[in-house]
């Protein structure tokens, strides 16, 4: 383990380190060109890469006025990068941290999120993705359905998706659409 270097305390910046060689717009512009950033977790970056405060404030506000970044672009990044795996709530506690709300403030210019994609078709989703072969075992067509396996695998999808943030009537209503599928199938 790497021991900590002490802080010079006027700078904030660890003893010894150099001033970067590139500007702060050019580092902003270039950890924006690899993904949306927050503004605060832009600022963030910049300032544990040895950037002074001033020029970071006017990094991040040429990058806002330059559209290179938006926090409305960051929420709806965010979203779409979580959604397949996450429910609304651990969406909304990861753009908390951001300080930027919950995901009902996410917007885009044609819709609001929730037309985007429901968070119960997005447990449907990832209950097909990661059970699909369990639920096949439990409806097999030779056999009877076998109650104590479906209850035990019905308890770790509802543990399993609450878990992730799923609110528990979107995982009821997914979990039975599956079931009623299932069972018309058979």
């Amino acid at each position: 383990m790497k021991p900590k270097t002490p802080s010079n305390t006027q700078s904030g910046h660890p003893v010894g380190s150099k001033k970067p060689t590139v500007s702060a717009k050019s580092k902003a512009t270039a950890l924006l060109a690899r993904r949306e950033h927050s503004q605060t977790e832009l600022r963030a970056k910049l300032l544990q890469r040895g950037y002074e405060v001033e020029e970071v404030e006017e990094a991040v506000q040429w990058a806002i006025s330059h559209q290179f970044q938006s926090d409305d672009r960051f929420k709806l990044s965010l979203f779409r990068r979580r959604a397949s795996t996450f429910g609304d709530r651990a969406i909304s506690a990861e753009l908390g941290q951001h300080g930027l709300g919950d995901i009902k403030s996410i917007e885009t210019e044609e819709q609001s999120v929730d037309a985007l994609v429901s968070e119960e078709d997005r447990a449907y989703d990832w209950i097909m993705r990661r059970k699909l072969s369990d639920l096949s075992a439990v409806f097999d067509e030779d056999s009877v359905i076998n109650q104590s396996r479906l209850l035990t695998l019905k308890a770790k999808v509802f543990k399993g998706l609450s878990s992730r943030g799923f609110d528990f009537g979107n995982i009821d209503r997914a979990w039975r659409r599956i079931i009623a599928e299932f069972k018309s199938n058979a």
